[in-house]
């Protein structure tokens, strides 16, 4: 049984064939080419699926060779998975042939009874190189154009594959990046067996929210980084085709949040990396940000302030036009949101944190210190960051009931890191002592996001006013302004039970003796005051 460690770029046809050309240049004549038969087989409920295992059984001009891939993961586009091959004489599948005996186990729990059958097939023709990047560095680079059918679907496969046979895995995202500067490409994050079973299950797509924290006890701080900074990429490009492909504000909401985590990750683990190293990584992160934030802006503006109040008065001709206004701008600012994660620079900016985060070159900058902390255990530092988030939202909470609309930003941004932070690193902890306090930040973080947005409406309703004037135009702002500051009250009420509720939570990453009231009606010192 080996590990199969690769990474994946989408091209089209005309790209492929120029970087063939290029590759054939630079690395010699290619492997003869081959055609690839496979058939992917499951149970009828797709047991084997549901599990995250793929049986297939592929025919090339050698003859039939079975293949299980089960468990691994995807991190930033690279596939990591265990994989266990064996010849056959002809397309039958053969459980019995499974050389490891827990993937075999799996493979029969998750089948039950019923034999395998067939769910879907791919044909590909193959050309093959094999480069030496780095010096004890092999990679194998195929180039796969084909068809994936289910029943009357199909659908194209056009992609390079990047196989690490020996060598660090950062080396593949540097071949990438050689192979991008040439043609453009795309870090395709779903193996033929996932696009293979969406096809077969004639499955809609959705957006994806971010998956629970998959932190362990035991990881060092530095592999807890790596493992949350990959899960937001992966988070992030998961959306990237369902917010190219329509109009349904969530994925870029997804596509927000998921940088919102990576920046957060950066912030957390500050204090253990080399500043100038992580600068050009987060600059990029930052454009993103930038050309994504006022199309959010606009989304939430239309969802919770405009449509409402239009279809509260639909005759409104004033708050038509103003409607009509916004509408434009929010256009605009979609478009440009979909050219950033078109462009180029989205697929290197990925690429390029990928191979950052992998590679480690920056931890050689560290001092000695530092160096040792991010080698050290991840538990000891989750609870010295949380800690550290919780004082600063303390400071930024103080006289509540009084703080302005600057005061109240720097509290939210206080608030959603601690909740990012509590979010990464809750699972190292015991999970019932963090659970009343991740509802509370929730609702704090609802609540003050309420606001938040009420200021962005205020801003927002100004500008599309700008192109709205005379007597009804304006009658639509103050109609407009009123719904907003209605709004903002409602959000402040809840902001003070929020509040309330979070300053009654233990401290979950600190001993439970001391982080919860005491019976004689005291407080610890580890509570919120």
């Amino acid at each position: 049984m080996a590990t199969e460690t690769e990474l994946k770029l989408a091209a089209s046809r005309a790209v492929l064939e120029r970087l063939a050309a290029v590759t054939a240049a630079n690395a010699g004549a290619a492997a003869p080419a081959r055609t690839l038969h496979s058939v992917y087989y499951d149970s009828a409920d797709h047991g084997l699926w549901r599990q995250g295992i793929a049986l297939r059984v592929r025919h090339d001009a050698s003859g039939w060779t079975q293949c299980v891939k089960g468990g691994g993961s995807i991190r930033a586009g690279i596939h990591h998975r265990i994989e266990s091959e064996v010849r056959l004489s002809d397309a039958t599948p053969r459980i019995d042939r499974i050389e490891d005996a827990g993937l075999a186990a799996a493979v029969r729990r998750a089948l039950g009874a019923e034999p395998p059958q067939p769910v879907f097939s791919t044909d590909i023709s193959r050309r093959t190189w094999t480069i030496s990047p780095a010096p004890d560095t092999r990679v194998e680079l195929c180039f796969d154009l084909g068809v994936i059918e289910s029943g009357t679907r199909r659908a194209a496969t056009c992609e390079i594959e990047l196989e690490l046979k020996q060598g660090p895995a950062w080396h593949l995202y540097e071949t990438a990046l050689e192979l991008e500067r040439e043609a453009p490409l795309r870090l395709e994050h779903r193996s033929k067996a996932e696009r293979g079973y969406a096809l077969a299950r004639g499955v809609t797509p959705h957006p994806v929210k971010a998956r629970p924290s998959e932190l362990v006890t035991g990881l060092t701080a530095i592999e807890a980084f790596r493992a949350i900074c990959f899960a937001c990429i992966e988070h992030l490009q998961a959306n990237r085709d369902g917010l190219l492909a329509g109009d349904d504000p969530e994925y870029l909401h997804q596509s927000r949040v998921a940088l919102r985590r990576l920046r957060s990750a950066f912030s957390v683990f500050a204090p253990l990396l080399p500043g100038p190293a992580v600068e050009p990584p987060l600059a990029e992160i930052r454009w993103l940000g930038r050309a994504l934030g006022p199309a959010r802006d606009w989304d939430v503006f239309s969802a919770t302030t405009l449509v409402p109040i239009v279809s509260q008065m639909p005759g409104h001709h004033g708050l038509q036009a103003m409607e009509r206004a916004c509408e434009r701008l929010r256009a605009r600012a979609r478009r440009r949101a979909h050219r950033a994660v078109a462009s180029r620079r989205y697929e290197r900016m990925l690429l390029a944190l990928g191979a950052w985060l992998a590679g480690e070159a920056w931890s050689s900058l560290l001092p000695l210190e530092r160096a040792r902390s991010l080698r050290g255990p991840v538990n000891a530092y989750a609870a010295t960051a949380l800690e550290r988030r919780m004082r600063r939202v303390r400071k930024r909470g103080r006289g509540l009931a009084h703080l302005g609309a600057a005061e109240l930003h720097r509290l939210r941004i206080a608030v959603k890191k601690l909740r990012y932070t509590a979010m990464f690193f809750a699972p190292v902890f015991p999970e019932r002592r963090a659970r009343a306090m991740m509802r509370a930040l929730e609702a704090l973080q609802d609540a003050l996001g309420g606001i938040n947005d009420c200021d962005t409406a205020d801003r927002l309703i100004r500008e599309a006013g700008t192109s709205v004037r005379g007597a009804l135009g304006k009658q639509a702002n103050e109609r407009l302004v009123n719904w907003v500051d209605a709004a903002r009250a409602d959000h402040r009420r809840a902001l003070r039970a929020a509040w309330k509720a979070l300053r009654a939570c233990g401290l979950f990453w600190t001993p439970a003796r001391q982080s919860h009231r005491m019976a004689d009606g005291h407080r610890s010192r580890n509570v919120l005051p």
